[in-house]
């Protein structure tokens, strides 16, 4: 669920200011306003922050052992320093050579000459120009033009001209370089040692990368601290700032408060404040926060939490997708090992890996019910998988794709009913929810409807009451959509009809939008078909290489690429379907627009020993 939160305003002296301010963010409740700090203090935190950055920025390519050391803040400072110095003279080397590189490239076909002597004819009065013409050309030069002919090639003629070069177009103009060409090799040579030794210094120096980071930790949180304390608005001996607290936790800031002598003010959230959204959930239902962190999604704090709802039909969503109990054996598999890894290191077990875990479960159970299982045929799976299959969604029941559309309509139906239920209950003070009694009415129509058009409609005949309670919910939603609250009933009812006129482009496409999203649903079937029958192709192009020993590696090759791509695919399936029903189609009927930001209170996340701010 959502937590309830307060609106704090502390007052503090500015004598105690640094002190309480470091007691708050041990006591890790209050989630700030941005705050932006100023004066030489923050600047240069500021720029230990960039520092360290860009260190390991320049580290993050490099794959060693750390070496487990660590670093106080001075010397992790240090530290950065070399590798960002390092890490240009590994940049400057690169661009120097190509610059080289390019240079080398325009002297070579004049060859190994000494400009030094190009410069002392000159100052004798004797000019030469280097040039370019083509040879087809250098017939019609003015004879009365001096030159030595030096070389040719690719119909270019090089000369040297004795004296100004003349006004035509045909010549190109040689640039007398500042070192003769070999020079210019020499110190490619030196630049290129010079950033090869650079580089291996880093990769030395990498195996600190560890201890960098923990250094930085306590650099982002030294900065934190310094921008709050150096932001904080004030006049004279007090300075003052607003924040959010849970409001479970506001007794304990209140006592904390008594006893340091803070002003403290707790408030409701008004109407127009946005307060951060704080989820509190139960163990098991805190498995599908890792989804929420990959997709960036918070919601409203007036909005709902579906953690359990979004993990429960995740669990549907990714199990048919994959569609394949090898598939779910492999992915349990590979939990476990992650599991086994964090205990052996005497660590919790990730909450990624048991959501991993659960999800390979439930996709295994799919398996045994769909008899899917590497996409082998039914007939040649064990006695046992076949016999606890269930036979209407068997893949040897020649049905099971039109039973499988129907639990996948059905599976949408039961989503969707529970968002609109969600909405009566939030209605419930307003005839506004009767609008949502419209919806589930059309919601029943459009899923008898969506049987008969889109699996069978020899099997699945419309009824005749099926119209009539799509025409009747539409109804009820139209005239009931835009009831406003604290009005006289007819007075109301004028503004919501006239509400649904004024959009009443919007009220019909929301009736086909109903069917859509009920048919949308139809890509779980869609896309484990889609797996399905990427495995039978890989089984039957593999199967005659496994059957002659010259060919097995070749055949086993094969199975293992074949799968583990279609493995990757099922993953994006996932990403891109199972995770769009509960976010577009759940979340657009419960009318939810996930626009809130997390809770992140003011708390030291770092560990170090012996370090104060």
């Amino acid at each position: 669920m959502i937590a309830r939160m307060k609106r704090a305003f502390l007052v503090l002296f500015e004598k105690d200011k640094t002190a309480s301010l470091a007691e708050l963010r041990a006591m890790g409740l209050l989630h700030l306003e941005p705050i932006a700090g100023s004066g030489e203090s923050f600047d240069r935190r500021t720029a230990d922050k960039a520092c360290f950055e860009k260190a390991l920025a320049s580290l993050s390519f490099i794959r060693v052992e750390q070496s487990g050391e660590a670093f106080s803040l001075d010397d992790g400072r240090a530290f950065a320093g070399r590798i960002n110095a390092l890490s240009d003279e590994i940049k400057n080397s690169r661009d120097r050579a190509a610059d080289l590189n390019a240079e080398i490239d325009r002297l070579r076909p004049w060859g190994d000459f000494d400009p030094e002597l190009i410069r002392a004819l000159a100052a004798e009065k004797l000019v030469l120009t280097l040039a370019e013409v083509p040879a087809k050309r250098l017939a019609a030069l003015d004879p009365s033009i001096e030159y030595l002919r030096l070389s040719e090639a690719r119909g270019v003629v090089r000369i040297a001209v004795i004296g100004a070069t003349p006004a035509s177009s045909d010549f190109r103009r040689f640039e007398i370089p500042s070192t003769r060409l070999s020079g210019l090799e020499a110190e490619l040579d030196r630049v290129r040692a010079a950033g090869k030794a650079a580089g291996a210094e880093m990769v030395r120096a990498a195996s600190g990368t560890s201890a960098l980071q923990r250094a930085a930790a306590v650099a982002d949180r030294d900065l934190a601290f310094e921008a709050i304390r150096s932001g904080l608005p004030g006049e004279g001996a007090v300075s003052w700032f607003a924040a959010w607290v849970p409001e479970r936790e506001a007794e304990r800031l209140t006592v904390r408060a008594g006893e340091r002598d803070w002003g403290l003010l707790l408030d409701d959230p008004a109407e127009d404040e946005l307060p951060p959204t704080k989820i509190e959930n139960p163990a098991i239902i805190r498995l599908v926060q890792p989804v929420f962190d990959f997709l960036g999604t918070t919601p409203h704090y007036r909005e709902y939490d579906i953690s359990g709802w979004f993990l429960f039909f995740f669990c549907f969503f990714f199990a048919m997708i994959f569609g394949d109990g090898g598939y779910g054996s492999l992915l349990l598999l590979a939990g476990l090992a992650a599991a086994v890894k964090a205990k052996a290191a005497g660590k919790a077990v990730p909450d990624p890996i048991r959501l991993l875990l659960l999800l390979a479960g439930s996709t295994i159970l799919w398996g045994i019910l769909t008899a899917s299982w590497f996409g082998l045929d039914p007939a040649r799976l064990p006695g046992i998988l076949r016999t606890i299959a269930i036979p209407w969604f068997s893949n040897a029941n020649p049905l099971s794709g039109e039973n499988v559309k129907v639990l996948c309509f059905s599976i949408g139906l039961v989503q969707l009913v529970v968002a609109h239920l969600k909405n009566i209950k939030r209605d419930l003070g307003s005839l506004k929810f009767l609008a949502q009694f419209g919806q589930l009415a059309m919601l029943a129509g459009m899923y008898v409807l969506a049987l008969n058009l889109v699996i069978n409609a020899g099997r699945f005949p419309i009824p005749g009451w099926a119209p009539m309670l799509i025409a009747a919910g539409f109804g009820v939603n139209f005239i009931f959509a835009n009831y406003p609250s604290g009005r006289g009933f007819f007075k109301a009812l004028g503004r919501s009809v006239l509400g649904s006129f004024g959009n009443i482009v919007s009220v019909f496409l929301g009736v086909v939008n109903i069917f859509a999203d009920i048919v949308s649903y139809i890509r779980l079937w869609a896309v484990g078909l889609a797996g399905l029958a990427i495995s039978q192709t890989i089984n039957s192009m593999a199967g005659p290489l496994l059957g002659h020993l010259a060919f097995f590696l070749l055949g086993m090759i094969l199975i293992v690429f074949g799968h583990g791509l279609n493995l990757i695919m099922s993953v994006l399936g996932v990403v891109v379907h199972g995770v769009r029903l509960n976010m577009l189609e759940f979340s657009g009927h419960l009318g939810m627009e996930w626009s809130g930001y997390k809770y992140a209170p003011f708390r030291d996340t770092t560990t170090p020993k012996g370090e104060k701010p």
